[in-house]
């Protein structure tokens, strides 16, 4: 007979490296996305990077669920994506608007537009890459329930997480 309690201090220690290991891949994923949408804003056409941005961070939120083995739908992801975008408020967007109208001027305003664009693109990313694997890792450890992840109650917690990852990736 096996000692319960070495057999859930076990299953405990199991659990935790299930978690390292989901963050670990988590934290990857996040890495390329913020790669893929800086290319991505690099894009000389002003505006022409907005929906494949939005497209590119839903990926990842996707990629982000499979890895911790949750099921929400894509509408679910997109709308999650939207209200911690909408978090972010105006500094965000106007970055981005202001990047995209300087991509409008020939040449240096395309070079100097994309590259911020894509700057921005990244800490965006970034910020919610990290928010939604916090929300995630909620759920896995129990402090949120699946479905709760699209109720206010998660969109809450993502749209805090997002902004405090916004803060933190700022320098």
């Amino acid at each position: 007979m096996g000692n319960n309690f070495h057999d859930s201090e076990f299953e405990d220690q199991m659990k935790y490296l299930e978690l390292q290991e989901m963050l670990e891949k988590a934290d990857n994923a996040v890495a390329v996305a913020v790669a893929a949408t800086a290319a991505t804003c690099t894009v000389p056409i002003p505006f022409a990077d907005a929906p494949m941005l939005v497209a590119e961070q839903v990926a990842l939120m996707a990629t982000i669920c499979g890895i911790f083995k949750i099921n929400i739908e894509k509408d679910g992801l997109k709308a999650l994506a939207t209200a911690a975008l909408g978090a972010s408020g105006a500094t965000v967007f106007g970055k981005m608007i202001a990047t995209n109208l300087l991509k409008l001027v020939p040449v240096a305003g395309t070079v100097a537009g994309g590259a911020v664009s894509a700057g921005t693109a990244g800490v965006i990313t970034l910020a919610l890459g990290k928010a939604f694997i916090e929300v995630c890792k909620a759920a896995k450890m129990g402090k949120l329930s699946e479905n709760e992840i699209t109720s206010s109650k998660g969109v809450n917690m993502l749209k805090s997480s997002f902004k405090e990852q916004l803060k933190k990736n700022k320098n």
